[in-house]
């Protein structure tokens, strides 16, 4: 009877599992601290799902927030132990493998991991030279957890657009550690930063290294090379837009010097033509709805304005002076819709490209507008 009423009051008086899940995905610290405590002292319950989600993430928040592996180690452990039939206990199971793996099997190497728990969870805190310095102790430190730690930082480097930096340290954790699960990973990766990084012929080159034996792996290498050839192809025709752009403003330029030169020299009238008072009230409304209201599109917007108002200016100009002069005006008209057709159907093309607005505009031709 005495046990029982034990038992019933430890019921009681234990906190709810979902309550301490809601705890552990606090950004304070301490309150992270007393809610994987609280749930490290639940009684053991192998039929209760909301205690093993809680253990889990419990471990979760030990690896990323408190930085404490060992600690992460033993509530993964009791998971598979005391839950082995939940859900969650065979991603328990893979945390365990890959836990032991860097911290040995006797925790030996339990500073370095924690140091690089710490490291990973810091980081954006942190000053960039003070991430290298600590993340290069990591690597040439003699533990298994010197590859993951170059990963991570080639990964860091990467999110924070130092892409040769990043492409240096993928190169190195492939050199340093061949044949191994990281060294794989470490070319993907390195080929997904020289993708970004617009080094087509290095991600042809990565990729091509990648192995395709099973189905998964054939589709990321091929993705891959797909996406190299793709941006090898939109550079080219981005090349060819800018071509196209100045090649308009130097053709619109030439005209004006021959309309102001032939028949004996006459400085053109700078004044805007009324090609360009006409158009520049809707640039301008179009550039101030794209600034307030549509602020991913509106370096393009401006771009595009800014840069058919010089053209239309220089055409404008140019005719007017021929006018004046009585000469003909038509041809040469036709010429410059040509010429402006072109130079800015090259400068959209730039535009959407340079701000990252090509493959949205695919997506829209192709799938539609979101709602």
């Amino acid at each position: 009877m005495v046990a029982i009423l034990l038992a019933a009051s430890v019921a009681w008086g234990a906190p709810d599992p979902q309550t301490l899940i809601v705890e552990l995905g606090s950004p304070d610290r301490a309150t992270v601290e007393r809610a994987v405590t609280s749930v490290e002292a639940l009684p053991s319950d192998p039929e209760s799902r909301d205690l093993s989600n809680a253990l889990f993430r419990a471990a979760r928040a030990c690896e990323d927030t408190l930085a404490n592996p060992v600690r992460a180690l033993a509530l993964y452990e009791r998971i598979a132990r005391d839950h082995g039939n939940a859900r969650i206990a065979s991603s328990a199971e893979r945390r365990i493998a890959a836990l032991r793996a860097q911290l040995g099997g006797h925790n030996e190497h339990a500073v370095n991991a924690a140091e690089l728990a710490r490291l990973i969870a810091d980081a954006d805190a942190l000053l960039p030279d003070d991430v290298e310095r600590r993340a290069a102790t990591l690597i040439d430190a003699d533990w298994p957890g010197a590859p993951r730690a170059g990963q991570w930082l080639a990964e860091w480097l990467r999110r924070n657009l130092r892409l040769d930096a990043a492409q240096q340290r993928y190169a190195e954790v492939a050199r340093r550690w061949p044949g191994t699960s990281h060294a794989q990973l470490a070319t993907r990766g390195g080929a997904g930063n020289a993708l970004d990084n617009h080094d087509w012929d290095r991600a042809e080159e990565l990729a091509t290294q990648l192995p395709a034996v099973e189905e998964a792996d054939k589709i990321v290498r091929d993705d891959l090379l797909r996406l190299a050839a793709r941006g090898r192809k939109i550079d080219r025709w981005y090349a060819r837009g800018w071509i196209a752009a100045v090649l308009g403003l130097l053709a619109l330029m030439t005209s004006l010097l021959e309309a102001a030169r032939r028949g004996g020299w006459q400085r053109p009238k700078l004044w805007p033509p009324v090609e360009v008072l006409f158009l520049a009230p809707v640039a301008a409304v179009m550039i101030g709805v794209a600034l307030t209201t549509h602020q991913l599109i509106a370096p393009a917007v401006v771009m595009l304005s800014l840069g058919g108002l010089l053209f239309a200016w220089i055409s404008g100009i140019t005719l007017d002076l021929l006018r004046t002069r009585q000469r003909p005006v038509r041809r040469r008209a036709l010429l410059h819709v040509v010429i402006c057709f072109f130079a800015v159907c090259g400068l959209l093309y730039v535009s959407l490209v340079r701000d990252g607005l090509f493959e949205m505009v695919i997506e829209t031709v192709r799938f539609g507008p979101e709602d």
